[in-house]
């Protein structure tokens, strides 16, 4: 079958409900996007027929029809991401539903982006026999780009670590090595999308995501929206934190632990690491988190959000001691009574780059978009 993408404004905000909350019953579904109950059976119907949505069967017990509460047809397409690490690319392949098919580390020597692209093109061909998917069921490759834009997202300011990628129309080299749409966001932007969509911000529809990779960056979701500002760049909070001095990024960590003789020069190297055991993981936690706390304390009062959830590249055992310095009693409380955010550790962890950079097409084809 195939499967429609030209969806309007009201079908987007029903397939959006029904990804975050899903099962749902139709009668619950008006009151969370303000559409009328004969909107919702005819919308619901439709997409329905154009196999995006079925039903699943849910029975009592008692006498009558079974109720029929509607969820995503996980089957109906699929969507592939790609991030970047020092040592390569993460590639993971998810369906219509959010479930993560399958990922896995891919080794690139060349960091051109058609060299990046082919990779990452080999990688999910591959996925594609190993779980008997057709190929044309992808419906798009996402890459969660390692740095912040410049002239109307065509080019990155991109991380120092991946001088490739400062080209002039970074969309079209990439494009270049795959048969697929490509779809481009900055890492802390994607990793962002990903939590609103499949993580612990599915519930929460105004949140600021602080996002620790090789640098300190972050995503600003809005009424339940991923907000990119002008340019696409909004939620960089890394300026408050200069580049020539110690700041809560994982490069500064890796030069700290390597500095205090700890060998560690990606995040994969912080797996077994302990702050219990490792006293320079334990200095730098207490360093990074209070300068952390004290950045998102300002952020968090200009924008006034619900949450503020913490993720990015980080092993979630490292994340958590970050999460629990942050927030206290005392996080955003001036005295006065205004309400505090809350704090989270992003639900997805380490995945959630990859995971936001895989909803990118599905976000931009089907779900509440710009």
């Amino acid at each position: 079958m195939q499967i429609a993408s030209d969806l309007n404004i009201s079908e987007r905000k029903v397939l959006d409900i029904i990804w975050r909350l899903g099962p749902i019953a139709r009668t619950d579904i008006g009151p969370l996007t303000s559409l009328s109950t004969m909107s919702v059976s005819r919308i619901t119907r439709e997409l329905t027929d154009r196999g995006l949505l079925s039903e699943e069967v849910h029975r009592s017990g008692g006498r009558g029809q079974p109720s029929r509460p509607l969820i995503i047809k996980s089957d109906a397409a699929c969507s592939a991401g790609v991030y970047f690490s020092s040592r390569g690319l993460q590639v993971g392949l998810i369906d219509l539903s959010g479930q993560l098919l399958a990922h896995d580390g891919v080794a690139v020597e060349a960091s051109r982006p058609i060299d990046v692209a082919r990779a990452a093109a080999e990688r999910i061909s591959h996925f594609c026999k190993q779980e008997g998917i057709p190929e044309d069921k992808i419906v798009g490759v996402g890459f969660a780009l390692p740095g912040d834009f410049i002239a109307d997202r065509k080019r990155l300011n991109a991380h120092a670590m991946f001088p490739g990628f400062r080209g002039n129309d970074l969309e079209a080299e990439l494009q270049a090595g795959i048969n697929k749409p490509v779809y481009v966001e900055n890492d802390a932007a994607s990793a962002a999308l990903g939590e609103r969509l499949l993580g612990v911000g599915q519930t929460i529809n105004h949140f600021f995501f602080a996002h620790i990779g090789h640098g300190i960056g972050g995503g600003l979701v809005l009424d339940g929206r991923l907000y990119r500002g002008a340019r696409g760049n909004a939620g960089i909070i890394g300026v408050q934190f200069p580049n020539d001095q110690p700041r809560p990024s994982g490069q500064d960590l890796f030069a700290f632990l390597q500095k205090n003789g700890v060998e560690a020069s990606d995040f994969e190297d912080l797996e077994f690491l302990r702050p219990q055991t490792c006293p320079p993981l334990k200095t730098w936690i207490a360093r990074a988190s209070a300068q952390l706390r004290e950045g998102l304390w300002i952020t968090a009062r200009i924008l006034d959000p619900n949450a503020i959830i913490i993720g990015g590249r980080l092993p979630f055992h490292i994340l958590q001691e970050v999460v629990a310095r942050v927030d206290d009693e005392t996080f955003c409380n001036e005295g006065v009574d205004l309400p505090r955010p809350k704090v989270f550790a992003s639900s997805l962890g380490p995945l959630a780059g990859v995971v936001g950079a895989a909803v990118l097409p599905l976000y931009s084809r089907y779900f509440i978009s710009d």
